[in-house]
């Protein structure tokens, strides 16, 4: 699918005190929007303030041309000196529907590091419908309130950073698109959009967190560049112009030509939590039950409460000789496990913690290296161990050595793959690093994976979150933002996951996930205290009767294996579960039987299905959520039937549809490969071939 591409011209104009830039040329140029930047200063030690410099508050602005190359030159500022020049670098897309940039600055003369650069803040026109996709998580759609926004106030900020270009969707009109390129993904970057403070307007800023070093004070350069452009279409329409720049990366390419064998024929994975009587029985009846093949992803195996006690997860929690006897069992009948371990945390609260931990933790800009209590019922603090902190990855080196003898099929790192190693600064002034951001932290997460690798070899590591900066190393990743309204993630409809992670990179490794219980009752560690158990159970299964089949469904009509979250054997035996039981089997059977789209495709545009819609109410639930804490998310219209759209390897196109509602559906669908109506049963799915 190719953007569309502008056809207005312009004459040229330039306002030294915004950077705006209107500059002549062909007529298939669009127009330049208004391009302006802001720096944050300070001092290369913990705690010192910072200072602010934005473009509007530079002293002169010029517009230089030459050779096809537009430059924006601004000079002079009261803090950095008359002599402070920033200059940005822009040149035609080769498809002249937009402009590639790069960023530089010379003369700082305040003696103050450059930190934080954003650049480039692009001010572009907006409607009172004009909606946003955000590089959130896998994708996000938000649909701000424009009436009600005020001029300057944030409309979509940072979150779990996964790929990197966001875009500003103004419907059938053009609409506006930015990105980072080069190694972005490797370094610390984070992304804003604002109101305008003109009317209709917003601004769409990109980040990035420097090293403050002595080569980079004066003068310095993002070590990436990007592209803005217009475009018309939606946010698949977004992630084509960006998976078409993607597939080209060296490193793209290594993750695409990988074989996947081990991971590439399993029909459903299952996130079981606990021990092994409670783990591995209802694995092996579904099995037996259905003949596919299946994946154990086991958490709580290990000794330590779950968030607690990280990184000294051995020995296992019934013992090595119970827990070696249980997985060589499954894994002799074909099942594919692998066991939770946190790749990135130490307890400040457990072993070892001041002798070891401390001393290659990461210290913050405040100078700190206090740990983040996700585990509410034990005392606990994990914190990020620094990229360089080479004795903790030995240690876990050695953790995955141990479980690879165990006859384990891979393992599972946790939170290597989000945003903690790519957006994690790291202050210490007795690490191997200058202080802040940079490249660092994702550079010594990569080497560690790799020594993982190269000690382990042929043993998959999976990870979470949308990890395009291990992308090349990682095979697997479990992605949940589809199921945010258990985490209070979501808050539709004024933001709605969309897939656009999967857009551009389904194929180069395995992806799975779905916090979907059929019970509707999260798992309890026996390790945590029992008097902040919830001491009564309802029928959730009968008061939100949607919610699973919905929240399971949804991941795998966006590409992904199907998942499901603490399946007992009450769950396969109990008549009361027998409706989602069965649309667990016929879910997983539906997908093995179309691996070559699900798992080989590419995705296509989705194009429009019509069908009804229905209320739905879930109830957000995780394990740490307290009974008074516990709330239902009330989502007013959810379409009845989820769809995508596939492109095997021999050109064949299909369009996958899940009816996962409780009766019949009828729906129209019309997408640029294919335009189908019909009717869909009750909790089933559909592949329409063209």
């Amino acid at each position: 699918m190719t953007a569309g591409k502008s056809t207005v011209g312009f004459a040229r104009f330039a306002c030294a005190a915004c950077g705006v830039l209107v500059a002549a040329a062909a007529a298939a140029m669009p127009t330049l929007p208004e391009i302006g930047f802001e720096l944050t200063l300070r001092q290369a030690v913990t705690n010192s303030p910072q200072s602010k410099v934005t473009s509007s508050e530079m002293k002169s602005f010029r517009v230089d041309e030459k050779d096809g190359r537009t430059s924006l030159v601004w000079r002079g500022h009261p803090l950095c000196g008359d002599g402070f020049t920033v200059t940005a670098e822009l040149t035609p897309t080769p498809e002249k529907d937009g402009w590639a940039y790069s960023f530089r600055y010379a003369g700082n003369e305040s003696g103050l590091h450059i930190r934080d650069i954003w650049f480039p803040a692009v001010t572009v026109p907006r409607t009172d419908t004009t909606e946003l996709f955000l590089p959130r998580d896998c994708g996000m759609i938000r649909r701000p309130d424009w009436k009600k926004a005020k001029g300057g106030a944030d409309v979509g900020k940072n979150g779990i950073h996964g790929i990197h270009f966001m875009a500003a969707l103004n419907g059938a009109d053009e609409s506006w698109y930015m990105d980072q390129r080069g190694d972005a993904r490797l370094h610390m970057n984070r992304f804003l959009v604002r109101n305008g403070t003109k009317p209709h307007t917003l601004t769409m800023l990109f980040h990035y967190t420097a090293q403050l070093t002595d080569g980079n004070r004066v003068a310095g350069e993002m070590p990436f560049g990007g592209t803005i452009r217009t475009f018309r279409g939606d946010w698949f329409a977004a992630a084509d112009i960006y998976r078409r720049w993607a597939w080209e990366q060296p490193w793209a390419r290594v993750a695409f030509a990988r074989r996947q064998d081990k991971l590439r024929n399993i029909a459903i994975w299952f996130w079981n939590r606990g021990l092994s009587d409670e783990v591995a029985p209802p694995v092996e009846r579904f099995k037996e039950l259905t003949g596919l093949p299946v994946a154990l992803d086991w958490y709580w195996w290990h000794a330590i409460p779950y968030d607690a006690g990280y990184p000294f997860f051995w020995p296992p929690r019934e013992g090595e000789e119970r827990f070696v006897a249980t997985v060589r069992r499954l894994v002799d009948k074909g099942i594919f496990v692998q066991p939770y371990m946190n790749g990135i945390s130490w307890d400040v609260k457990g072993p070892k913690w001041q002798e070891q931990g401390s001393l290659e933790a990461v210290v913050s800009a405040a100078g700190k290296t206090g740990g983040r209590q996700y585990n509410i019922y034990v005392p606990s603090g994990l914190t990020t161990m620094c990229g360089t902190a080479k004795n903790f990855q030995s240690h876990m080196r050695g953790l995955v050595r141990k479980l690879r003898e165990c006859g384990l099929s891979g393992v599972y790192l946790d939170q290597i793959g989000g945003w903690r190693t790519v957006v994690c600064e790291c202050w210490s002034p007795t690490h191997p690093h200058p202080p802040g951001g940079g490249a660092m932290m994702t550079e010594g997460y990569r080497d560690f994976l790799m020594q993982i690798k190269a000690d382990n070899p042929g043993f998959p590591i999976s990870t979470e979150y949308s990890p395009e900066a291990y992308l090349d190393i990682v095979d697997s990743a479990i992605i949940l933002y589809q199921n945010g309204e258990c985490f209070g993630m979501s808050a539709m409809p004024e933001e709605e996951t969309v897939p656009a992670f999967q857009a551009v990179y389904h194929g180069a490794i395995t992806l799975y996930g779905s916090y979907a219980v059929i019970d509707g009752i999260p798992p309890w560690d026996p390790k945590w205290p029992s008097e902040c158990r919830w001491k009564k159970e309802k029928a959730w299964e009968k008061l939100y009767p949607d919610q699973f089949a919905l929240e399971f469904a949804r991941g795998v009509a966006m590409g992904m294996q199907p998942m499901v979250h603490c399946l007992r054997m009450k769950h396969i035996d109990d008549p009361r579960y027998a409706a989602d039981f069965a649309f667990t089997v016929d879910t997983a059977k539906f997908y093995h039987a179309n691996l070559d789209y699900l798992y080989d495709g590419t995705m296509c545009a989705p194009g429009t299905l019509t069908c009804e819609k229905q209320p739905v109410e879930i109830l957000a639930r995780g394990i740490y959520t307290t009974k008074k804490k516990a709330r239902v998310v009330r989502h007013p219209a959810v379409p009845t039937i989820l769809h995508s759209v596939w492109r095997k390897k021999d050109g064949r196109v299909a369009a996958v549809l899940c009816n996962w509602s409780r009766k019949e559906q009828r729906y129209d669908l019309s997408t640029p490969e294919i335009a189908a109506s019909g009717v869909v049963p009750a909790r089933s799915w559909r592949l329409i071939e063209k």
